[in-house]
């Protein structure tokens, strides 16, 4: 009999010389490892293990999937930039950790607006003290 094996692409960035990742069929979990090949073989176990909580699977919608997938898989290796990997990260968080994470970006903006309109009135400010006067 022959074993069917479903490919499976590793995303992966690297953090501090680390390697992080995810399978890009099962994107809630990540892993690390400190090398490309210890990241792959972290990534396979983390899901292997996550397919025993049958609510998780469930929920995350990996009915379709079973163990025997990560163990006989054929793994594509894709790195992602910095932008692809924000948007991995995030995604594997639970909904709740992602509607802060979403309120912090917010603020953040709020404040670069506030940074930008006050560096415009100083500006205008310095200008109106100035008289217009050029300096020679």
């Amino acid at each position: 009999m022959e074993i069917i094996r479903k490919p499976l692409t590793l995303e992966y960035w690297t953090v501090n010389e680390w390697f992080e990742g995810r399978l890009r069929e099962m994107p809630a979990i990540l892993s690390q490892g400190e090398t490309l090949d210890d990241l792959e073989q972290h990534v396979r176990e983390d899901c292997i293990a996550a397919l025993g909580d049958p609510e998780f699977v469930r929920r995350k919608g990996y009915l379709h999937l079973d163990e025997s997938d990560f163990y006989s898989a054929d793994i594509e290796r894709v790195p992602l930039g910095r932008h692809e990997a924000a948007v991995a990260q995030l995604e594997a968080l639970s909904p709740d950790r992602q509607e802060k994470v979403f309120i912090y970006i917010e603020d953040l903006i709020d404040l670069e607006t506030l940074e930008r309109r006050v560096e415009a009135d100083e500006a205008r400010r310095r200008e109106e003290e100035s008289g217009g006067e050029e300096e020679w």
